[in-house]
């Protein structure tokens, strides 16, 4: 058995200079000669998962379990097989079955059977996660590992306090902890530049980290998602504006209501200022489809207005009303795609692990801002007003104006993340699943009616509003 430690201790110091391809042939090697080590084959299944072979891992676990079945450590090894290969309720089971062995009081059993359910991601799940976690700290204060998935599972169920602490125990540990500095990044509570250059600092630490990159893309699109949400809401109002004012009165509320976008240059100004120098310019070119829509967009919503003066007049009135109307209805349009386009970015850029939170931060990401729901809903309150108002078309061009710009959300849901995706891998998929099919039924809806309402009146010169 000596010569079987010496061969394990080897593969293991191939394995922390990342040479895995020596790790594999030493062990190849000592398993012909001793094909029925219980401890060879479960460092080689230990060599195949950090490799990412799971079907490979998984048979040499189960090889090992075979022949040593009372070794918890082989039960944990056949554990992360399972994992791997996305079957978690066995994985759950065999780790169960270890920690048994065990005694219970087994730190990395504790951990690995903790990270089962936390990847099952179901509320009753992830209340045992954070317990065995909790007793994995307890029992090992001083492993970093243990602490980030303490501080992840604290994160998903909303304790943000309580993950902090752990963030901050675990980076006192190892102050180089990649998934830490990056969960530390990515806090939603920090500043929007603070992010920005904690994703930097982790990118400087570890250049390949895939994760650090695809967030700090993520980061940028947010930026470019809130300053493009500011000229949706101005084509909305311009729609609303087009409902109950006369087109002289509306002359001087658009200017007074597009100059107000100078503050749209002071949103996420740090964040903007924290991204490397070229950064932007990298991503237009990398994703053109999406920068293009979203400057089209922009350019139709601005041009509102010129049309309007443009075409002013006694003669030119309703072609002005009709002109506006048809402009302000195909830049929330193109806002749609570029919505949609954003959210497909992201979804691609994900981690082929999912981490669970990434995707809840993307489904946070397709569900919305509060401020597009809001829209929505006044939208549709404010119709029952244009009805009785001097311009019925108007309300047609309304509700489609505020649909179509939220149309990116239905899409995005019912493509992108379809609710059956939705609802099994997620913890509160089943609720997501009703809530999408109840905003796509109104969203729907609204398009349906904005047409009708289009095609049954004509747009005609809104009169003075002493007479209305």
């Amino acid at each position: 058995m000596a010569g079987v430690g010496m061969v394990i201790d080897r593969s293991e110091a191939f394995l922390l200079t990342g040479r895995h391809d020596r790790a594999l042939a030493v062990l190849s090697d000592a398993l012909a000669s001793e094909p029925d080590s219980a401890a060879l084959h479960g460092q080689l299944s230990r060599v195949f998962a950090l490799s990412k072979d799971w079907k490979a891992a998984l048979d040499s676990a189960q090889r090992a379990v075979d022949l040593e079945p009372d070794e918890p450590w082989w039960w944990l090894r056949l554990s992360a097989g399972f994992a791997g290969v996305e079957d978690l309720r066995t994985a759950e089971s065999a780790m169960r079955r270890g920690l048994t062995l065990a005694g219970g009081e087994w730190a990395p059993g504790l951990y690995m059977l903790g990270c089962t359910l936390y990847d099952q991601a179901e509320p009753q799940h992830l209340a045992e996660a954070e317990q065995l976690f909790r007793k994995a700290v307890e029992l090992s204060p001083d492993n970093a590992n243990f602490r980030y998935m303490l501080a992840s599972t604290f994160t998903v169920r909303g304790k943000r306090v309580d993950a902090e602490q752990q963030i901050k125990a675990g980076l006192a540990i190892d102050p180089f902890h990649t998934k830490l500095l990056l969960m530390r990044a990515t806090n939603p509570s920090r500043p929007a530049g603070g992010r920005v250059t904690s994703l930097l600092g982790v990118l400087r630490l570890n250049p390949h980290e895939a994760r650090a990159r695809a967030r700090l893309e993520s980061e940028y699109f947010q930026i470019r998602v809130r300053r493009q949400m500011w000229w949706w809401l101005m084509a909305v109002a311009d729609a609303a504006l087009l409902l109950w004012i006369p087109q002289a009165v509306y002359v001087l509320c658009v200017l007074v209501l597009w100059t107000s976008l100078f503050i749209v240059a002071y949103i996420n100004r740090d964040a903007r200022k924290a991204m490397p120098r070229g950064f932007a310019r990298r991503m237009d070119r990398k994703y053109a489809a999406a920068t293009w829509t979203g400057w089209f967009s922009i350019a139709v919503s601005v041009s509102v207005p010129f049309v309007v003066f443009a075409l002013y007049g006694d003669h030119g009135t309703v072609a002005g009303n009709i002109a506006a109307s048809t402009l302000l209805v195909v830049s929330s349009a193109a806002y749609a795609a570029y919505r949609w386009l954003v959210i497909r970015i992201r979804h691609k850029s994900l981690s082929p692990e999912r981490d669970p939170n990434d995707l809840r931060n993307l489904l946070a990401q397709a569900e919305g801002t509060r401020a597009a729901t809001f829209v929505l809903f006044i939208a549709l309150g404010l119709t029952r007003l244009g009805f009785h108002g001097a311009q019925p078309a108007a309300t047609g061009v309304l509700l489609l104006t505020a649909s179509l710009g939220y149309v990116w959300w239905w899409i995005a849901w019912n493509s992108v993340m379809p609710p059956h995706k939705l609802a099994r891998e997620t913890n509160s998929g089943t609720r997501r699943a009703w809530h999408s099919a109840a905003l796509s039924l109104l969203v729907l809806g609204m398009i349906v009616a904005g047409i009708g309402i289009l095609a049954s009146n004509d747009f005609v010169l809104v009169p003075d509003p002493s007479r209305r």
